[in-house]
């Protein structure tokens, strides 16, 4: 089974103010943890999924960029069909934000041991609130993902919808979910 690592990171960060992704936590940019994380688990290819405006900001050498060439943010349903249409090789893709500070190799180790065959997605859940941002997507959820973007519809939750989800449940202060959206999503 192969599985990529992904780290998404071409959002436009507007409640943050600035690309929060190249904000330093513990003198280490955000996007870093969630790389990390993937990395320490020897996922391969390592990608990140960014714009082109962003792509000269990262400072990581030992990735896979994959560029989304719009002007405008597509969202993260439209990231993860690009990078299932750009990346033939995995047979999974193990998906994190890149807002992720606490974000742990052991995380995503658990994350993995959930993978089956029978499943198209994997995805954390608190009490019941979902992490698709968080999760490993089965390639052949890239039909499914076409076919809302043909539509116009952008939304992780009508992609999952769409699939069979094996939902994995976390406590509500699994610190490891925890992501940073404005300034004040900082914890105290």
């Amino acid at each position: 089974m192969t599985i990529a690592g992904v780290v998404l990171a071409g959002g436009k960060s507007s409640r943050y103010g600035k690309p929060k992704m190249f904000e330093l936590y513990e003198g280490k940019p955000l996007y870093e943890y969630s790389l990390d994380a993937l990395r320490d688990n020897a996922l391969q290819p390592l990608i990140i999924s960014t714009n082109r405006d962003l792509f000269p900001n990262f400072q990581s050498l030992d990735v896979n960029f994959v560029i989304e060439e719009e002007k405008n943010h597509q969202g993260p349903l439209f990231a993860l069909h690009h990078i299932l249409s750009s990346v033939p090789d995995a047979e999974w893709f193990f998906v994190l934000a890149s807002d992720l500070p606490f974000m742990t190799s052991s995380f995503v180790k658990t994350m993995i041991s959930f993978t089956e065959n029978q499943y198209d997605a994997i995805v954390p859940v608190q009490s019941d609130r979902i992490q698709p941002l968080a999760a490993l997507y089965h390639r052949r959820s890239i039909d499914q993902a076409e076919q809302l973007l043909q539509h116009n519809k952008k939304s992780m939750q009508a992609l999952l919808n769409k699939l069979n989800v094996r939902y994995v449940p976390f406590a509500n202060d699994q610190k490891e979910l925890i992501n940073i959206n404005s300034k004040e999503d900082w914890p105290q």
